[in-house]
């Protein structure tokens, strides 16, 4: 069982790792958007989109390291290396 619990806190951590790589490609993109069209109608809504989407892509982030925190310590500290 707990093999199975360490397989599922890494496939969490691959999961948080490739959303966060979305979400940073997300703000980008919006940010391109908008300064694109920073005198259209819609500009507003796209600088919103990518303050949006950098907060996913911290929030993935610290969800990363937590997971990563879990995996060293619970499962990896007596490994001698």
């Amino acid at each position: 069982m707990e093999w199975l619990f360490e397989r599922m806190i890494e496939a969490a951590a691959w999961v948080a790792f490739i959303l966060g790589l979305v979400f940073l490609c997300e703000a980008v993109w919006m940010l391109v958007q908008w300064f694109i069209n920073r005198a259209g109608e819609d500009s507003t809504s796209f600088l919103v989109n990518s303050g949006q989407a950098a907060a996913a892509f911290v929030a993935s982030a610290l969800a990363l390291g937590a997971l990563a925190c879990i995996d060293r310590y619970v499962f990896d500290i007596d490994d001698p290396k």
